[in-house]
């Protein structure tokens, strides 16, 4: 069977900012401590290698030494 891409598109509740991605792997799961407090619980994200587009006003910060966090 092919692999067949899924291209995912989104964007934040007021539309000013809007993604496009095709995912490359699975899914990933953190429990740390600085995940749950930012997201409420389980942290989930989906390797998508460089295939991210971003349109839209973002601001970037280093959150740790190894996570850059953007809003």
């Amino acid at each position: 069977m092919a692999d067949v891409e899924t291209q995912l598109n989104g964007r934040c509740l007021c539309g000013a900012v809007r993604f496009t991605a095709t995912p490359k792997g699975g899914m990933h799961a953190c429990h740390c401590e600085r995940c749950r407090r930012t997201s409420g619980g389980v942290s989930l994200s989906v390797d998508c290698g460089d295939t991210v587009e971003v349109e839209g006003p973002l601001s970037t910060y280093d959150s740790s030494d190894w996570a850059v966090r953007q809003f």
